[in-house]
């Protein structure tokens, strides 16, 4: 799992030729950590065809700010350059899933 930051992102998630799903999370989050193996599930599968990341939610507040993140654990599907899809609350592997069917060529 890729780390972005308000550093790499433009480079490594604004500019990727894959869609990204970028989840947002904290170490106080407790959902966040129980979420964890639904996103490293679906970065094995789909490795290649989509790029997956974590932004540290405390540590990147330009991020945060600019994207209104208002809960965690949040996740961000970004395609050329924009959110395509955005959603916030925990999931498990299947629901990870049927979001992501729609960005897997």
């Amino acid at each position: 799992m890729e780390t972005f930051t308000e550093r790499n992102w433009e480079g490594d998630v604004l500019r990727s030729p894959v869609p990204v799903v970028v989840g947002f999370w904290a170490e106080w989050c407790v959902p966040c950590r129980m979420a964890a193996p639904a996103l490293e599930s679906a970065e094995q599968r789909h490795r290649g065809r989509l790029r997956f990341g974590l932004v540290e939610y405390d540590a990147n507040p330009g991020l945060v700010q600019r994207y209104e993140i208002q809960g965690l654990p949040a996740l961000m599907v970004v395609q050329d350059g924009r959110p395509a899809l955005r959603r916030v609350g925990l999931m498990g592997r299947a629901a990870l899933e049927d979001l992501l069917r729609s960005f897997v060529s």
